[in-house]
């Protein structure tokens, strides 16, 4: 089905599931990815089991925010699909990632660029995060792990001494390392004196930062200056809310604003019925309004 046409009502990913119909039916974009398409169909299979298994059902009831658990559960169902446990054990070793292991996970599965990071960032033995930039720098995605925030999606990060040397590394299937490396935030600090190291994966550059016991150094103590100079602060990318981040998202790894939001949160799109254009779950007034704000002015 087009995209646009996609009854993504309540739903994270450029999909829906339609348990209204004999037999249900999961709906899957035609202009995503081959890979997107992957994770949107089993995604959707989660809520048809979600929906039909009774035990899962009133689990789902039991959380108060039961439309983003669900969601979450479902990512994470289709994540373990496409990366099961015996893949990742294949490319990741027991002393934690490297960014050419990231790189070929992602080679070896039909999984994103995204999933591939988020699954490995569970297997950081230290605080860091697991980034995927665009070929200038920009962040394109980033999952964290510990007490370290993940760079801001969209922010340019080409200036830091690790993504300097990548971006201008002649050799593509290599990997470049630096152990003083940083990241910028959005309000100007920065996270100082991380080890880093950066490939290319199909056009983007793939990095794994962290604080300390990285895998492609025998002795990596921790650094001392390890926290940032200055209080960081994030701003969300859902409601614009800048606050000071007190937990993070254990699905997507970004910090979770005062109101909820988070990775995640940003993903939902919904199909508004009048329109069909696809918008944010912001633009309707509320959880259940199939027509967005625009078509209700």
């Amino acid at each position: 089905m087009p995209e646009t046409q996609a009854d993504a009502a309540d739903c994270s990913v450029a999909g829906s599931y339609r348990g209204d119909l004999d037999p249900p039916a999961l709906v899957v974009s035609a202009s995503a990815s081959t890979r997107r398409r992957y994770f949107t169909a089993l995604h959707e299979l989660g809520h048809h089991l979600q929906q039909t298994d009774e035990e899962l059902g009133e689990a789902v009831l039991a959380v108060e925010a039961s439309q983003e658990f669900e969601d979450a559960a479902c990512d994470a169902f289709a994540g373990r699909i496409l990366l099961p446990d015996d893949l990742v054990n294949t490319h990741i070793g027991p002393r934690g990632p490297t960014a050419t292991e990231v790189a070929e996970l992602y080679r070896r599965s039909q999984a994103s660029r995204a999933a591939c990071c988020v699954r490995a960032a569970q297997r950081l033995r230290a605080p860091g995060v697991i980034v995927v930039y665009n070929s200038t720098g920009i962040v394109s995605f980033a999952a964290g792990r510990g007490d370290i925030y993940p760079p801001a999606r969209s922010t340019d990060q080409s200036t830091t001494p690790l993504l300097q040397r990548a971006l201008h590394m002649q050799d593509r299937e290599a990997a470049v390392t630096k152990q003083n490396t940083t990241i910028l935030y959005r309000d100007g600090s920065r996270y100082d004196s991380l080890y880093g190291q950066a490939t290319w994966c199909d056009g983007y550059v793939v990095a794994v930062l962290t604080t300390d016991t990285v895998p492609w150094q025998t002795f990596a103590p921790p650094s001392p200056q390890g926290r940032s100079s200055t209080e960081k602060y994030w701003e969300c990318e859902t409601c614009q809310d800048t606050f000071t981040p007190q937990s993070t998202c254990a699905t997507c790894g970004q910090p979770q604003c005062p109101a909820g939001h988070c990775g995640c949160t940003l993903q939902g799109e919904r199909v508004c019925t009048q329109c069909w254009m696809s918008r944010h779950r912001q633009q309707f007034p509320d959880g259940n309004s199939a027509v967005c704000r625009m078509c209700l002015e």
